[in-house]
């Protein structure tokens, strides 16, 4: 019986190692049998990637660099690589490239696509509002690096909508939370968040709420006058709004209704601009 398992096991390592040995084999003909340029090789992994098809783009992204380690295309090769992982939704491995790329071609004019990459590997995780919003954070961080380090990049106008959709989730979440801060009559937990809304989420879709919520806790604390500032800034800028009308019968000694249509800039009230990014925007750029 021992005899029969010891010859069983010597066949299995045989088979096994001829199979490794056929897959080097295999693997150096891949190398060895190339006729390819490197910028040939790179446009290949390029089709592969638009033919949906990771894995081979892969395998040409490997040749590249190893037939060719100095060639710029090698250089594009580890963010292409990068590019592939993200694709596969591979994110971990996406942002060590990335970060590999940073350290190794740290005067590369591609590198602000390595970072742009890195940030979008939290964009695409963003949660509902209604979660926790670490990505969300994570990812307008690394977004708003990207605009202060790099300029005017390419990527800019693309970077600014997203930056836009962030501040709008990270709204709806601090207005959540306001809301059920105001609902347990918690009015200091409400107010801070209400407050942090206005200053960093201006142009956001929850401005109109928010600032009614603000007029509402104002007027309920007796805080007429600052009730009145938030109620002018919410006529200003939004007097067609549902929230506006909320405020006008909240606050009623306004008397807006027989006073002129300018009744609010006595209170000085301030310009906004709301962005109407109600959609997640998930596209990503691809490296040229």
């Amino acid at each position: 019986m021992k005899s029969i398992l010891s010859l069983f096991s010597i066949f299995l390592f045989l088979s096994c190692s001829s199979n490794d040995t056929s897959d080097l084999d295999l693997n150096q003909d891949l190398y060895e049998n190339n006729n390819l340029k490197d910028f040939e090789i790179f446009e290949k992994a390029n089709e592969f990637i638009n033919n949906g098809e990771y894995d081979p783009a892969l395998s040409e992204i490997d040749k590249l660099e190893v037939l060719f380690p100095s060639s710029p295309y090698a250089n594009k090769g580890l963010l292409l690589n990068a590019y592939v992982h993200f694709l596969k939704k591979d994110y971990e491995k996406t942002r060590v490239l990335a970060e590999n790329y940073k350290k190794y071609y740290p005067g590369s004019k591609d590198i602000v696509y390595a970072n742009y990459l890195e940030a979008m590997t939290y964009y695409v995780l963003i949660k509902k509002p209604d979660y926790n919003q670490k990505d969300a954070y994570a990812a307008l961080d690394k977004f708003n690096f990207i605009l202060n380090a790099y300029p005017d990049s390419k990527y800019e106008i693309d970077i600014i909508t997203k930056i836009q959709i962030i501040n709008t989730n990270l709204a709806m979440n601090k207005l959540s939370t306001a809301k059920f801060y105001l609902k347990k009559k918690n009015i200091n937990g409400a107010l801070i968040y209400l407050k942090d809304i206005y200053e960093n989420h201006s142009s956001s879709l929850s401005i109109e709420e928010t600032l009614f919520l603000l007029v509402k806790i104002y007027k309920l604390i007796n805080e007429e006058d600052i009730a009145k500032q938030y109620a002018a800034i919410l006529a200003y800028n939004f007097p067609e709004s549902k929230w506006y009308n909320k405020t006008y019968n909240l606050i009623n000694e306004l008397n807006i209704e027989t006073e002129p249509e300018n009744w609010f800039e006595k209170f000085n009230p301030i310009k906004l601009i709301k962005n109407n990014t109600e959609e997640e925007n998930i596209e990503i750029q691809i490296i040229e």
